[in-house]
């Protein structure tokens, strides 16, 4: 869908001028952006179209210096130089709706001396050029094509006028700020004073120079070293247009797994995945030696369009992609080069005797245990720029990559989007997890080669694919229990904390978690919320008897209260389980019940009664003791 943008200039800032569009809904509007207004280039509703006119001076400032100091700037006026003939905007046939922005003349209309060939050491944008520049940043939201961007519309200039460009932030979020600031120029209007010309700028098939965030423009002429007696002069009104970026839908999560029935040689495939610098990363490149791969990750880029690549917004109906070229892009683009702009340096490109580069996916690829190993390939379309045949496969927990070496597994060049390729079978993958990528040998160590011609780059949308095994699918299943007190007075409350969870590499869908307590639990409530898209029957009473829904890495916990008993004694055991569904398979049955004890206190031990004595035996007792304490007196008198 295409993206029309317009901006008007108006005295203190853009104006939004409001025109019915049939093409789009997303336009170009305007935003405030830290007090200062700034014309936003991005997709989505509601926004304003807008357009660039050279009509108020007061919105244009220049780097030309008065001369011959060079120490202050230039003024802009709306001078016409009627000597040369410069024709009027606003009386010529189908009138522009500008002004010619001049510095004047000293001999015609008194003007002060200027400077017009611009020095870059000194501040000016191009070389040989004097920039009138916009006042109002151009800020192009992340949505926005780059390669898309077109200029169009009518002006005139004296001598030449060219379309300059310089972003506030480069790739990899470097400040364009140094002393000599990064400038994009382009072609725009040649020596057009006597009568209007077009204006078309592809920015398809030119970089132009536009990046991502805020990016100052301007309008450069060429022309004699000083206004002593010719101005020099723009004028100019146009559209800047652009289209949309293909939303990239996420990489599928499902795995390379066979269902329940499936027979043994079956395909199964999952996909499409895609390339893009949100789900991918260079993570591995050749050592400073040339000897071997590190672990060191480097910035990979969605936007760089070397010239000659394949367009993926190009592509005819019924090839349509979302994918895109990922790449670390050149230090030294050319200028047709797409964006045009530098991007940061790159290392370890190149061979070495080992493959240079590993672009690798974010999404692991997960295999079921029904699954022929020997039989998974990658079934797509394919680009490389420069070479890139081989493939990046590492299982989770495993200390360095596998590499398929030799052969021609994937179709190499830029130019061309494979209509459908398939490779051969792809050694290296484990059950579970696994990384995979693309190793790519652009044939130089650096991407800062002059124009560009050294990038590294690569667009692929593909499917993994395998036969079956004609074995019922399997996912890790476990089961734990906590309690909330080991020793719990009877009466009390106790709360239990039941995890089902799923390691994978399949699906539950259909499980049965149960948990049958005791008759020492009493007035039993339990809750339960899942996690990683694991799903459970929200609450319940009495016992845990539940279906749920775990995708592989997915969980459920159970929270259970419950009254302990009041007459309970002893040891209270009860155990939780999980089920897999039919035709799922349990590599680990083991840990699919978990038991939970708690110890009661014991009942404290009751005193032996002491029996009541009547009449009589109140006497005997006390003759007793009257015996016995006589008894003791005749052994102490005898003892004298």
């Amino acid at each position: 869908m295409e993206l029309v943008s317009r901006l008007i200039e108006t005295r203190g800032g853009s104006r939004a001028v409001r025109k019915a569009s049939a093409l789009s809904v997303a336009l170009l509007g305007i935003c405030a952006m830290g007090g200062v207004q700034a014309a936003q280039l991005t997709c989505g509703p509601g926004s304003t179209p807008l357009r660039i006119a050279t009509t108020d001076k007061a919105q244009w400032t220049t780097d030309a210096r008065t001369s011959p100091a060079d120490t202050q700037a230039a003024t802009v006026d709306n001078f016409i130089s009627a000597t040369y003939g410069w024709f009027n905007p606003a009386t010529i046939a189908q009138p522009i709706a500008a002004k010619w922005l001049s510095f004047g003349t000293v001999a015609e209309g008194g003007y002060p001396l200027v400077t017009t060939r611009g020095d870059r050491a000194k501040g000016a944008w191009v070389t040989n050029h004097a920039t009138f520049i916009y006042s109002e940043p151009i800020n192009i939201g992340t949505n926005v094509n780059l390669a898309s961007i077109k200029i169009t519309g009518r002006g005139g200039a004296d001598n030449l006028a060219r379309f300059s460009v310089k972003p506030a932030t480069l790739p990899g979020g470097i400040a364009n700020t140094a002393a000599l600031p990064w400038v994009r120029d382009t072609a725009l209007l040649g020596g057009s004073w006597g009568a209007p010309a077009n204006i078309s700028v592809d920015g398809s098939v030119n970089g132009l120079g536009f990046y991502y965030g805020d990016n100052a423009v301007g309008l450069s002429i060429y022309s004699e070293d000083l206004n002593t007696a010719q101005p020099g002069g723009v004028v100019a009104d146009f559209e800047i247009t652009a289209d949309c970026l293909t939303p990239v839908a996420p990489q599928p999560t499902a795995p390379l797994s066979c269902p329940v029935g499936s027979q043994a040689g079956e395909i199964v495939r999952i996909g499409p995945f895609t390339t893009n610098a949100r789900d991918w990363k260079w993570l591995w490149r050749t050592n400073a030696a040339g000897t071997a791969l590190e672990n060191v990750e480097q910035p990979l880029f969605d936007d760089y369009l070397f010239r000659g690549y394949v367009k993926p917004a190009g592509l005819p109906v019924g090839s349509e992609t979302s994918a895109r070229w990922i790449s670390p892009g050149t230090t030294d683009p050319h200028t047709t080069d797409i964006p045009g702009v530098p991007y940061p340096a790159a290392i370890g490109q190149s061979k070495g005797g080992v493959d240079g580069a590993a672009f690798v996916m974010n999404q692991a690829i997960t295999v079921g245990n029904n699954v022929d190993l020997a039989s998974i390939k990658l079934d797509g379309r394919f680009s490389f720029d420069d070479y890139g045949n081989s493939l990046f496969v590492q299982p989770a927990g495993a200390s360095g990559p596998t590499s398929i070496l030799g052969g021609t597994y994937l179709p190499n060049g830029y130019g061309v989007f494979a209509t459908q390729a398939t490779t051969p079978s792809i050694s290296g993958f484990a059950l579970g997890q696994n990384t995979i990528g693309f190793r790519l040998d652009g044939g130089q160590a650096r991407n800062d080669c002059a124009g560009g011609a050294c990038a590294l780059g690569v667009l692929a949308d593909f499917y993994v694919t395998a036969a079956c095994t004609g074995a019922p699918p399997a996912a890790d299943l476990s089961i734990t229990k906590t309690h909330s007190s080991a020793n719990p007075a009877p009466g009390s409350t106790m709360t239990y904390t039941v995890v089902a969870s799923n390691a994978g590499p399949v699906a539950a869908t259909g499980a049965t978690v149960t948990d049958t307590l005791p008759a020492a639990l009493t007035n039993a409530s339990w809750t339960c919320a899942g996690s990683g898209s694991g799903t459970c029957t929200a609450s319940g009473s009495g016992n845990i008897n539940d279906t749920v829904n775990l995708p592989a890495g997915a969980s459920v916990t159970y929270t259970l209260t419950a009254t302990v008993s009041p007459t309970a004694t002893g040891a209270i055991a009860n155990t939780a389980t999980i089920t897999p569904p039919a035709g799922l398979s349990d590599p680990t049955p083991g840990n699919n019940s978990a038991t939970d004890t708690v110890m009661l206190p014991q009942a404290p031990l009751k005193p032996t009664p002491v029996p009541a004595l009547d009449v009589v035996g109140l006497g005997l007792l006390g003759l007793l003791s009257a015996g016995l304490g006589g008894l003791a007196l005749r052994r102490r008198q005898r003892g004298k």
